[in-house]
Order: structure tokens, then sequence, then C-alpha cells
């Protein structure tokens, strides 16, 4: 009965039509994945989503990074998802936002809650060598997805505070990357948020200077209005005063 086992933990990760491409009928395929479940050699991750278990502990051998880029064929870890992979976050999440271009119902497994985000550009996803399993951003998309959706980061004073933590970043894949939003707000929240970082992202003048000459003459708030309370008439932009601030005022929390 065991005989597909091996098959399942070259996977790790599998779908019900994964198991469907072997020699069994589809009644057959509902009991082996039903007699794998009762004698906890796989587990059910979602609807027709598996994943093979430790045969000692039965513990899932698939890890939450694992599993957020297996659940549609285009899914990848993006926001702060992608700042916890890459090392940057400074808080632990237990929500993991998931770009995707199939839609998905959110759902939870293992007190990890999965979350859908539409996946709004294409470029900027990369599978890590050692990792092959995971797509995740690349550190420069992360960057400005982050800034794009700033509640999706875990707020300002998380981003910012993982922001401190980039020692470099790669300024044409910036670019490149707001090019592809075609947001002119964005060319707005991204200069001035790594205004903050230019010398420890090693950004140059000119990156500040390709991000003005895109904003246009339209005034934006970086977060709501009442904590966007100073304006930088640089950026055209309301933003709170120093957001260096929450660097000084620390903290780790699990959310």
């Amino acid at each position: 009965m065991k005989k597909y086992l091996e098959k399942f933990h070259q996977l790790k990760i599998f779908h019900k039509k994964d198991v469907l491409s072997l020699p069994q009928d589809d009644n057959a395929v509902k009991e082996l994945l039903r007699r794998y479940k009762k004698m906890e050699l796989i587990s059910q991750i979602r609807r027709d989503m598996y994943t093979v278990t430790d045969l000692a502990d039965k513990a899932s051998l698939a890890t939450k990074y694992e599993i957020a880029s297996r659940i549609t064929p285009s899914a990848y870890l993006a926001y702060h998802a992608a700042l916890e992979y890459h090392g940057l976050a400074n808080q632990v999440f237990h929500e993991i936002y998931v770009s995707s271009d199939e839609r998905f119902n959110n759902f939870e497994y293992e007190g990890i809650s999965y979350t859908y985000c539409d996946s709004r550009i294409s470029v900027g996803v990369v599978n890590p060598p050692m990792d092959s399993m995971v797509k995740v951003t690349d550190l420069e998309r992360t960057v400005v997805d982050c800034i794009d959706c700033i509640g999706r980061s875990g707020g300002l004073e998380e981003l910012t505070v993982s922001f401190s933590l980039i020692t470099f970043l790669k300024e044409e894949q910036l670019l490149s990357y707001l090019k592809a939003y075609k947001k002119q707000v964005l060319y707005q929240k991204v200069g001035f948020i790594l205004s903050y970082f230019q010398n420890e992202m090693k950004l140059s003048d000119k990156f500040f200077i390709e991000c003005r000459a895109k904003i246009g003459n339209s005034i934006r708030y970086l977060t709501d209005t009442n904590e966007s309370n100073t304006y930088f008439r640089e950026w055209k932009l309301y933003a709170p005063e120093n957001i260096l601030s929450f660097l000084e005022q620390g903290g780790n929390e699990n959310v």
C-alpha cells in the first residue's frame, strides 16, 4: 500500500491531480489519500493539496514558504512574507501574503494564514538556488511592493525597521519595477522613503533625480492623513515628520 510514498516524498507537496497521473482511477486515488491521511503519512493542507510528513514525528515536511509557492502554478511570496524570507523582517507574522495570477480562497494551515494578493506585475520573481521549491520577489521588487502597499509590509514602522537592515540595492532594478508599475505616486513614495537610507543602500543621486522627474504635480499622502501630517515639498508628499524615529522605538512582536 505504501508503494507510492516514495513518489510523494520526492514531490514533498502535491495536488490531487499529481496523484491522478499515477496508474490509479479516481476512486482508488481518493481511497489512497484517505488511507495515507489516516496513517499520518501525509497531511492535507487544503482541498486537493497535500504534503508528506516526517515518518518519526508526523510533522509536515514542507515549510510555509514552500507551501505558499505551490498553492497555484504562478504563486509566489510577496510583501512581508518576502521581507521575512530575505531575512529582513523585524516581526514574525502568522499571515503570509501570496501573489498569484490565479485567484485562490484564503486558508489556514498549522497556524499560518495564507492570503491571496493579485499579481500586479510579472517581473522580479525568482527561484532561490538553494530553495528550488520557493518562488519569491527579489529584494528590489520586494522593496517597491512594500512601499506600494505599506499595510501588507506590516505598517510603516515594520517597513522602516526592515529597510534599515538593507545594505545594497540595485537601482536599475528598482527603476525597472517602477516603470512596470506605471504609477506616478509610487515614484514619490519610493524616492521619499529610500532617501532616508541612501547611504546605507548605496543609491546614487541620479536615482533620486529620476524619481523626482516622474512625480508630476499631484500631492499625495504616504499613509493615512492623521499620521502623514508633514509636507515634503521636494516629493510633493505628506508623511510623518521623521520615519527614522521608528528605529528608536524598537520592539519585536509576533503578529
